[in-house]
């Protein structure tokens, strides 16, 4: 018995394409044109001082015994008025003494010289102790003074409104390059394969 075979064929459908690319023929972009009206440059006009420190350190060489000629006649003009003022007051209470004791019985005039001579033996040294100021110091920092001028720049550009271009469009077709097709036959026993 032989067997009935079906054969089929195909091809499918090819399309076509046919383009052409866009062109730009020709290209030109008007520059704008500057005309500048005023320009005064931007001026920083500052400037930086220099830091400055004042040391006084006076009261501290005063503390140690070393004075200006002002202090020194200052202080030795009050010293001589201090003592011409106690020897004065010494020398009246001297003469007090003198003229109320001397005419009395004993002998008081040699007891006050004694009393005198022996009171430079009985004096005893005295320390005093005083602090000793630090110098001052004052100090300034640096500091930037003036005022920036900000400048004026003022442009006027002209401009085209558009640009002068030509260009050609590309276009694109399509077509029907091959339809396709479906065969069907039949054979007998075996596909036929070459058909």
């Amino acid at each position: 018995m032989m067997l009935v075979r079906l054969n089929t064929r195909h091809e499918l459908p090819q399309l076509g394409m046919r383009q052409t690319q866009g062109r730009l023929d020709e290209a030109g972009i008007i520059q704008p044109r500057i005309r500048g009206t005023g320009n005064r440059q931007a001026q920083a006009n500052k400037t930086v001082t220099q830091p400055s420190l004042s040391l006084n350190n006076y009261p501290s060489r005063r503390a140690y015994g070393h004075r200006t000629m002002n202090d020194l006649t200052a202080e030795q003009g009050q010293r001589g008025i201090f003592n011409a003022q106690s020897a004065t007051s010494e020398h009246t209470q001297e003469g007090w003494s003198e003229a109320t004791n001397a005419a009395r019985r004993g002998n008081y005039v040699v007891q006050n010289a004694r009393s005198e001579m022996f009171s430079d033996y009985q004096a005893r040294i005295v320390f005093s102790i005083d602090a000793i100021p630090d110098p001052q110091m004052q100090g300034r920092p640096n500091q930037v003074i003036g005022d920036p001028d900000l400048g004026k720049i003022s442009v006027d550009i002209e401009t085209a409104p558009s640009a002068r271009i030509r260009y050609t469009p590309g276009s694109v077709e399509t077509y029907l390059q091959n339809e396709g097709f479906i065969r069907h036959w039949v054979s007998y026993d075996s596909y036929d394969i070459y058909a």
